[in-house]
């Protein structure tokens, strides 16, 4: 194979596609603008914790098939696909930044364009993938679906199971017209030639990715909002949901626990300009709230909080993942310092303190992140390296809370009397 691609930004969704695409026998020129992220890559470092990666990334920079470049023209001009996979953060007005998609989008502008394919793979508000063909249009007086194609072909992989997901799942093609959902269509079964392909508009690929997530996080809300009412009258939610589910086809409750993400903190609002949300960001509010209202039960058990060592475990957003962006663990982390807490931090995947060091003497511990390494922590290994009597929060209902209390500790569990 000889088809070219160019994929500009090689965070957590550009690298893994660029790797995956170049492990098929394709010629892939990653662009990013971080020079030092530029350097690992050619050493053959991945920046993150993502499974298979960096084997399969040291396979194709030493076949040559991977090489990376600060400059969008320099990819572009060799590539017969350019792929955009920039990010798309939340500003400080929680209104959506699409400046470094709009910057890609003027550089491709200044690039020949004529005959090429350009796939949108970064998260946007709905009307996106038409404005930049529209954008590019006026700049280049190019024709989209007659000069060049375009298509919103948006990402919906796992961190962690990011290879694996890019070859099994069904990708959805939002694309300009006909010819561009088939040029589009060819590109991504080269990873699977049976892979299913969901042609629609760019609109509706659009809204399908946002809704993925929103989706998502509106049942995490749900679930937390049942926690909040389970303390309030007394009783354990995770019985509450094991027994509304239990064999029963219509419930599908997720289990309690603090929810956030760079995807799932910021999706709703990616809708700002669209009438009807208010429920989109209650579901938002009501996240964001847990980890204060956990720190308010604490205060409620022992007290002022002020001096207290407190042992976190946990800082990614997610289970065993090394992500720590919007991470709902570090909101944690910052309102215990503001308590005036001594506050030392574990995670197996993310650089910490070692969890001897965490634990020692502790007085608050917080399990803040369901990694599953955690699950091999057990009341009396805590009971054995902690202040005696400390209070052990638990998140993620982990703990059987009476076989806490038996080794002397006491317990607090999100959505538990």
């Amino acid at each position: 194979m000889s088809e070219g691609i160019a994929v500009v930004g090689l965070g957590r969704v550009g690298l893994p596609f660029s790797v995956a695409f170049a492990s098929r026998g394709l010629r892939v020129v990653g662009v990013d603008r971080d020079p030092k992220l530029l350097e690992l890559l050619r050493r053959g470092l991945p920046p993150f914790r993502e499974e298979g990666l960096k084997e399969l990334l040291a396979k194709v920079l030493s076949e040559g098939r991977f090489t990376v470049t600060g400059e969008i023209r320099e990819a572009v001009e060799g590539a017969e696909t350019v792929v955009i996979t920039v990010g798309t953060p939340l500003g400080q007005d929680l209104v959506p930044d699409l400046t470094p998609l709009y910057q890609v989008v003027e550089g491709l502008s200044r690039s020949p364009l004529k005959g090429k394919l350009i796939v949108l793979r970064s998260t946007v508000p709905p009307g996106t993938t038409e404005n930049v063909g529209r954008i590019l249009a006026e700049k280049t007086g190019l024709e989209p679906g007659r000069d060049f194609h375009l298509a919103y072909c948006p990402e919906r992989i796992l961190e962690g199971r990011a290879l694996e997901e890019l070859r099994t799942l069904p990708e959805i093609v939002g694309a300009w017209n006909e010819e561009s959902s088939e040029r589009a269509a060819r590109l991504f079964r080269l990873l699977n030639p049976s892979k299913k392909i969901l042609k629609v508009s760019p609109r509706v690929a659009e809204l399908a990715k946002l809704f993925t997530n929103i989706y998502r996080y509106v049942n995490f809300a749900l679930a937390n909002q049942l926690a909040l009412v389970a303390e309030h009258y007394g009783v354990d939610a995770y019985e509450a949901i094991r027994v509304a589910n239990e064999d029963y086809p219509r419930s599908r409750i997720p289990l309690p626990g603090p929810a956030g993400g760079p995807c799932l903190y910021k999706d709703g609002y990616m809708l700002n300009y669209t009438p009807f949300i208010d429920f989109i960001k209650s579901a938002w509010h009501l996240n964001e709230s847990i980890p204060l209202h956990l720190l308010s039960r604490m205060k409620e058990r022992v007290g002022s909080l002020f001096g207290k060592k407190v042992a976190l475990l946990g800082l990614a957003f997610k289970a065993d993942s090394d992500d720590t962006r919007q991470s709902p663990a570090l909101k944690l982390l910052n309102a215990l310092r503001a308590e005036g807490c001594e506050v030392v931090a574990h995670d197996p995947h993310v650089e910490s303190a070692p969890l001897s060091s965490a634990l020692s003497g502790a007085e608050v511990v917080v399990l803040a992140v369901n990694h599953s390494k955690f699950r091999e922590l057990t009341p009396s290994l805590l009971a054995g390296m902690v202040k005696p009597g400390a209070l052990l929060v638990d998140c993620w209902g982990f703990f059987n809370p009476s076989e806490v209390e038996k080794v002397g500790l006491k317990y607090l569990g999100l959505g538990r009397r």
